[in-house]
């Protein structure tokens, strides 16, 4: 009996190290085999959205969807079984993308109408992260992590600094582009456009509820038109009344303004909106050249914290039993997430670590 009870534990240590980790023969195999699972799987589903291949292999993509969650189902309550504390690796970041993975499939089949809900099988991709523990890239993705970290203050400011950037120009934008002019031919004008009426000066906002242009008369504006005030209340505008509209409508206020700021400094450049002054289409050069210049910055520090934090005791695949944290140092002691005890590494583990970190 006794025998038995201490054979279980080692089952579940031994079962548990080739899941959390890679630093075995057995850990990488079975790393690369979920890999190759994750990427086929991810492929079914994208082509289950083809109409043409859909159509014709339903039935072998709901098979082979089917196939793989019942393989990913038994692999999640297989990390939960061989852990110490289940519920600390159900709430982790692997272990919450790890229930995403399945639950959509089976949503699907018990709510009637769910059927939309298996697009968050496409969130079944994000697993394939767990290939950073492989032995050969887990140094340089504990360094991006480490330098992020490190550099978050640094890009804060920074994201800080360009968010009032933007709001600078965006503003000035708003009023070189969105200066009013007077309206002379009522076609120019579109239902919920924003419009001055009578004097600009001491004139409310208002926005365009109905519009019937009149014959073209290049002497007065001619059809009829109906406005909302920021207080609720309607108006007929009268012929003799003036009509004030932004010279470029796009930039009708200063939020879409800040908004083409930052589309046009990120150098995206959608096109929905662009100036059309030459005073504004100058402004939008300078924002440009400056786009490629800002882009840098974070660049650059980033970089210069991953300079520093690769060092001698660079983390490796070695997992929490408690919690299932990966990526401790090899002189670490305790877990760096719940603080348990990891006991000392194996010896076969730290003999292919030299080994590759000495190749490296």
């Amino acid at each position: 009996m006794a025998e038995a009870d201490t054979k279980a534990p080692d089952t579940r240590e031994h079962v548990r190290k080739i899941i959390f980790e890679a630093d075995t023969p057995a850990g990488k195999a079975f790393d690369v085999a979920l890999i190759i699972a994750i990427i086929v799987s991810v492929l079914a589903v994208i082509l289950d959205t083809i109409p043409s291949i859909s159509a014709e292999q339903q039935a072998f993509l709901q098979t082979a969807e089917w196939v793989f969650t019942i393989l990913f189902t038994i692999e999640y309550f297989t990390r939960l079984w061989c852990v110490e504390s289940p519920s600390l690796y159900a709430r982790s970041f692997f272990g919450v993308i790890d229930l995403i993975a399945i639950l959509p499939t089976y949503v699907s089949l018990l709510v009637p109408g769910a059927e939309y809900l298996l697009v968050l099988r496409f969130l079944r991709a994000l697993r394939i992260f767990r290939i950073l523990k492989l032995a050969n890239h887990v140094q340089g993705a504990r360094t991006i992590l480490q330098a992020m970290r490190n550099s978050q203050a640094k890009i804060m400011v920074f994201l800080f600094t360009i968010l009032i950037l933007v709001t600078i120009i965006g503003s000035v934008m708003y009023l070189v582009e969105g200066r009013p002019i007077k309206v002379t031919n009522l076609e120019r004008i579109k239902v919920k456009q924003r419009v001055w009426v009578g004097n600009i000066a001491e004139s409310d906002m208002a926005i365009v509820v109905a519009v019937s242009p009149g014959p073209h008369n290049e002497d007065a504006r001619t059809g009829s038109l109906k406005v909302r005030f920021t207080n609720r209340k309607e108006h007929e505008v009268k012929p003799d009344e003036a009509v004030w509209q932004p010279y470029n409508e796009k930039f009708e206020s200063i939020p879409k303004s800040v908004y083409w700021a930052i589309v046009t400094l990120t150098t995206v450049g959608y096109g929905d909106i662009s100036p059309i002054t030459p005073l504004g289409q100058f402004l939008a050069a300078i924002v440009m050249i400056m786009g490629y210049s800002i882009i840098a910055v974070p660049t650059g520090i980033v970089s210069a914290e991953m300079a520093r934090v690769d060092g001698p005791f660079s983390p490796n695949t070695r997992s929490c039993a408690n919690c299932s944290a990966e990526g401790h140092r090899l002189d670490a002691q305790h877990c760096y997430v719940c603080g348990a005890e990891l006991g000392e590494p194996d010896e076969e583990a730290l003999e292919q670590w030299f080994k590759e970190d000495k190749e490296e």
